[in-house]
């Protein structure tokens, strides 16, 4: 999610875009211009006006979508239960102003262009412009006491998307009114969705052991069948654990069974995509795989080996998708979008305590490692910790966890990496389930 920075960067983003896309055409008939994000009032206008794009934020609202996400936030007792994002739409007006004529319509005319064709502005293009090596836009928007900056934006779950709004001239006139401004030729745009969320620790609960009796829910049964799909398609992942059982998640060794329609060809990959890694992975399915079914081994982790030789996989949200070549056709593929699939991350051994009263820390160490800018988080029972900081990737992380309540019997240690936890339970389908011995300890009193 995105820091309180989020606003300022979408501007940020807006006005680079806008430049580098004006520098792109020759606009030497027109002479210099500048692009701005001033409010129209302190924009000079009359006999010494300039070339000039102005984009101000006018408005602010809130996003019906994301409005009600990760609700309700507090407990019973007014504990913080989740960090419910602030989701909003930012509302801009891109006004052109000109020192001969037709300026300001030209440079409306190749702004709006611009708009048009960067509709959803890519990860990448936000990185770019809110680089540290961009040093306008840096120094413009310095980092907040959390640690956060504006370059979060790019990590969000929502892309940013740019949607125009035409005002009538009631709307207009209203609004430069308002303003005390003169009027120039202007259009308006909706910039969705900022994402603003907190960092703040929360209370979680442990997993549910059962559900209802032998654990088997709610069932139903249904009676239509969806059309078979024309074009290669994933419907769904099943994964199975290298160590037996079932796991909410997947694990770095167990194998993936991929189930769709028209997965077969001469060479078949299962492409996996995580929005911290540069490149997507890429692994080759079991020769056992039909047209229906896709069989998938993740790599395994040897916790004897060197970290260097791990694989190159992170803990976190992942999208699945399946790539097809035939000799003599051009590749196919399923959806872009593909399936989601959890990677979880795995304790190697029991957690390790040392220290006594307000010294007492907490030392784990695990399977994938991670990056220091990933979010990671600490449980001890339902109390959550934070980890020292660390700068580089690494597979062992420690917390103090001085004033932990003692506790008569071991508790469960769980470590959540980009809000996807380890899996204290190793086995959901023996009865009843159990707590994972090795993500176990005991508090002393």
């Amino acid at each position: 999610m995105s820091s309180p920075l989020a606003i300022a960067a979408v501007t940020a983003v807006l006005k680079d875009l806008l430049n580098d896309g004006l520098i792109d055409n020759d606009l030497a008939r027109v002479g210099s211009f500048s692009v701005t994000a001033a409010p129209p009032d302190r924009v000079t206008t009359g006999e010494t006006e300039q070339n000039r794009l102005n984009l101000f934020l006018y408005h602010v609202t809130p996003n019906q979508g994301w409005r009600n996400a990760a609700q309700p936030s507090r407990g019973a007792r007014g504990e913080r239960l989740s960090n419910p994002p602030l989701a909003l739409d930012l509302h801009y007006m891109l006004t052109a102003y000109g020192q001969a004529d037709l300026n300001a319509e030209i440079l409306l005319g190749y702004a709006m262009e611009i708009m048009h064709n960067n509709g959803i502005i890519g990860r990448e293009s936000i990185r770019r412009s809110l680089s540290p090596t961009n040093p306008i836009t840096v120094a413009l928007i310095p980092d907040d006491g959390q640690g956060r900056n504006a370059i979060d934006l790019a990590d969000q779950v929502e892309a940013i998307k740019i949607t125009p709004h035409y005002l009538n001239a009631d709307e207009l006139s209203r609004m430069w009114t308002a303003m005390q401004a003169r009027y120039r030729p202007t259009v308006a745009y909706q910039v969705s969705t900022v994402l603003i969320q907190s960092k703040r620790p929360v209370v979680t609960a442990l997993p549910v052991l059962q559900r209802g009796k032998g654990d088997l829910g709610v069932t139903s049964q249904p009676n239509l069948l969806a059309p078979r799909p024309t074009v290669p398609t994933l419907e769904g992942i099943e994964v199975v654990p290298s160590g037996g059982g079932t796991h909410a998640a997947a694990e770095l060794g167990d194998r993936l069974i991929l189930t769709g329609v028209l997965l077969s060809g001469d060479a078949v990959f299962a492409v996996f995509s995580h929005p911290r890694l540069a490149k997507a992975i890429e692994l080759p399915v079991d020769a056992s795989s039909t047209d229906t079914r896709v069989v998938v081994d993740l790599p395994a982790v040897n916790a004897n080996s060197a970290p260097s030789t791990w694989p190159a996989w992170l803990a976190g949200h992942y999208t699945v998708s399946l790539k097809m070549r035939t000799a003599g056709q051009i590749d196919r593929s399923t959806d872009v979008q593909g399936l989601g699939l959890d990677i979880a991350p795995r304790l190697f051994t029991p957690p390790q305590l040392s220290g006594t009263g307000n010294t007492l820390a907490l030392s784990i160490r695990f399977f994938p490692r991670v990056l220091p800018e990933q979010r990671v988080e600490i449980f001890v029972g339902t109390q959550p910790f934070a980890p020292q900081p660390f700068t580089q990737e690494t597979d062992s992380l420690t917390a103090g966890i001085a004033g932990v309540a003692p506790s008569g019997v071991p508790v469960p240690v769980l470590l959540r990496v980009d809000e996807i936890s380890s899996l204290t339970v190793r086995d959901r389908s023996a009865q009843p389930p159990q707590f994972d011995p090795q993500q176990l300890i005991a508090l002393p009193a």
